[in-house]
């Protein structure tokens, strides 16, 4: 009898951990992270096993590491949050000192045959390291708000000069939205948008010349539509050239003509857009919506302050990629170099989201373990 009541309890503590696994949002994380590397296949011609390989090589280490940040607990992000965040910072200084550099910036480490993009993991990093502070202690004073914006100016200074403006201006609005999921209040909210948008204007004539110009491309494509405005008429070309259904997988013939610029990376939707048509961009807005209101349900049902304020900025800070990439493409926004999640081409961005869903689903799995 008290065999039988063991088992019986054995498994349904086995059934109990199988439903903590949000295998909604893991599967919809699996597709997109697929799909991307379909896409790169067929738009690289003539070096689509190029493409194919390493993207596959990526998303299978990020799956890995996926599947190891599960098992760990949420304690353990908040025990670690100062010490990832002075390695993260450290590694931008770095790239400043050694870093390899590329179509004039210099953004990247190499350690052997592999180089990475500190910038990419350090926006985990800021969201940990701000979750701590705004989770400690009650409320969130001006003192509190004061040490969270230092924490957060450093690494967007460290990128500024690599230079990464768009990288860099990620972290702002994600700061403020942590801050609004930490209880801050609105009025607090308000005049801190007031200032910067004040000083933003103070801040244009020391920007670098190229930076400058994308801003005024921006504001009038037309002026320049064969140098600086190229980029952003030749995608919404593109995009707009695959209809309802698209011209189907390896017809994105404005893209392997290559008409559209870095079609592997920052304008990646708009080859996406050639290839599948709306419906296509159709069904990525909604993997895309799974996942951030899988988010959204993790981060209002779990217990702890921290893990909340992880979570919603793990998922804010996949919406303002999504938002300024697809605005970038469509002429919403200015050309800022910012990669779509999951599906763009390029290493540490995927590793570095692919982590941070682990981390979501690990404070859905453990969050009562926490």
């Amino acid at each position: 009898m008290n065999e039988g009541a063991g088992a019986l309890r054995r498994k349904e503590a086995m059934t109990d951990s199988h439903r903590r696994y949000d295998w909604m949002l893991l599967g919809t994380t699996l597709v997109l992270s697929l799909w991307g590397i379909v896409h790169l296949y067929t738009i690289g011609f003539p070096d689509q096993g190029y493409y194919f390989v390493r993207q596959s090589i990526w998303v299978g280490m990020g799956m890995a590491l996926l599947f190891f940040f599960v098992r760990l607990k949420p304690r353990f992000w908040e025990k670690a949050s100062y010490p990832l965040y002075g390695i993260f910072c450290f590694t931008l200084i770095l790239v400043l000192i050694a870093g390899e550099g590329s179509h004039g910036a210099q953004r990247w480490l190499k350690i052997g045959i592999f180089s990475f993009q500190p910038s990419e993991f350090a926006k985990l990093g800021v969201i940990l390291i701000l979750a701590k502070v705004l989770a400690s202690g009650k409320g969130v004073g001006w003192g509190k708000l004061g040490l969270s914006l230092s924490l957060t100016l450093l690494p967007v200074i460290l990128i500024v000069l690599q230079p990464d403006l768009g990288s860099a201006l990620v972290l702002l609005p994600l700061w403020l939205g942590m801050l609004f999921l930490a209880g801050t209040s609105l009025k607090k909210i308000a005049v801190i948008v007031g200032a910067g948008m004040s000083l933003f204007p103070l801040s244009f004539p020391f920007l670098r010349p190229y930076q400058k110009v994308r801003i005024m491309t921006f504001l009038n494509p037309q002026r320049d539509p064969l140098g600086a405005g190229w980029s952003s008429l030749q995608s919404k070309i593109a995009l707009g050239s695959g209809r309802l259904l698209g011209k189907g997988m390896g017809g994105a013939v404005h893209t392997r003509l290559k008409f559209l610029p870095q079609p592997f990376t920052d304008f990646i939707f708009a080859s996406l857009g050639e290839e599948w048509g709306f419906m296509g961009v159709l069904l990525l807005l909604t993997l895309y919506s799974l996942i951030i209101f899988r988010g959204i349900k993790i981060a209002k049902e779990t217990g702890s302050l921290f893990a909340r304020l992880v979570s919603g900025g793990i998922i804010m800070l996949l919406f303002f990629q999504v938002f300024i990439s697809l605005g970038m493409v469509a002429g919403l926004m200015p050309v800022t170099g910012i990669p779509l999640p999951l599906m763009s081409y390029g290493g540490s961005s995927v590793l570095m989201f692919l982590m941070a869903i682990g981390i979501l689903v690990s404070i859905d799995r453990l969050g009562l373990k926490y």
